[in-house]
């Protein structure tokens, strides 16, 4: 594959991590997934020898979430390991790591998927089970916030947001409910959920295989009344019919403006001076 050279934005004082970070978007939306990791790692060596090394962290997502797309998992870790290494000065130990509230994020995003990915699923699922026992230290935790994390009628997991709890424990031979805090989770669930799903909330509690069902008839639902591209939480399930219309509507209707604001011209016209092959491309 021919590597298209990057230019450097950064020596041309040219609002170099905005635009590349829009650069690395179109590439992974038209799956030029081999263009975005050869960039990203120009990127960074730009980074090197201007702003400083840290400038260029913002390329490990792009890169991880590419190396996914081609299935180069271990390349993915080597990469996630890398970024570490810049950040604290050394790679992560995750079975030995004491892990804090703070890194929720980190171990539902980023380690406890990519262990999926390299069959690592014990490990996987431990990381996972922690990242959602920090989520349950929070004031009022709402469990449809993590409902995701927890299952999402996925088959397989292609991408690293979509692995849940329920793939770990397929592939490890649990059921749900030896998860500690099932029936925090559940017990966790809003009320008005229930009675959408059909489902009571006992009936869940002793059966975790209802959860398919239940989360299948809350998501046609919600695919229903989300009708802006953009979800609330389970505020568009349980709130009033009309409230939600009313809040999607406007959000369409801002969007629509921010689609037609002449700024994104500019910001495109200025995309295409440094990224002149981006014209061709379909998305």
């Amino acid at each position: 594959m021919t590597v298209v050279k990057v230019p450097d934005l950064w020596r041309a004082n040219a609002d170099a991590e905005r635009m590349y970070q829009l650069y690395l978007v179109r590439l992974q939306m038209n799956g030029l997934h081999d263009r975005v990791v050869n960039a990203s790692r120009q990127i960074r060596r730009y980074a090197v020898r201007g702003p400083g090394r840290r400038a260029g962290l913002f390329t490990f997502s792009f890169e991880v979430d590419s190396l996914i797309s081609q299935r180069s998992y271990s390349a993915a870790w080597r990469q996630v390991q890398l970024r570490d290494e810049i950040i604290r000065g050394h790679r992560i130990p995750l079975e030995r790591r004491r892990w804090l509230p703070k890194d929720f994020w980190e171990l539902a995003y980023t380690y406890a998927p990519l262990m999926y990915f390299l069959e690592r699923y014990a490990v996987g699922a431990k990381l996972l089970e922690i990242a959602l026992s920090f989520w349950y230290r929070r004031l009022k935790a709402e469990s449809y916030q993590v409902l995701f994390h927890v299952y999402n009628g996925d088959d397989e997991p292609r991408v690293l947001p979509r692995v849940t709890l329920t793939h770990f424990y397929r592939r490890i031979g649990k059921d749900l409910k030896a998860w500690e805090l099932w029936p925090v989770f559940v017990r966790g669930l809003a009320a008005p959920l229930f009675r959408i799903a059909g489902i009571e909330r006992k009936a869940l509690l002793a059966d975790s295989a209802l959860l398919a069902t239940f989360f299948g008839n809350l998501m046609r639902l919600r695919s229903e009344r989300v009708t802006s591209g953009v979800a609330r939480g389970q505020a568009d399930l349980i709130e009033d019919p009309a409230k939600v219309k009313r809040w999607q509507d406007a959000t369409r209707a801002s969007r629509e403006r921010f689609d037609n604001d002449p700024a994104r011209d500019r910001t495109r016209a200025a995309l295409y001076r440094h990224f002149p092959e981006l014209e061709s491309l379909a998305r």
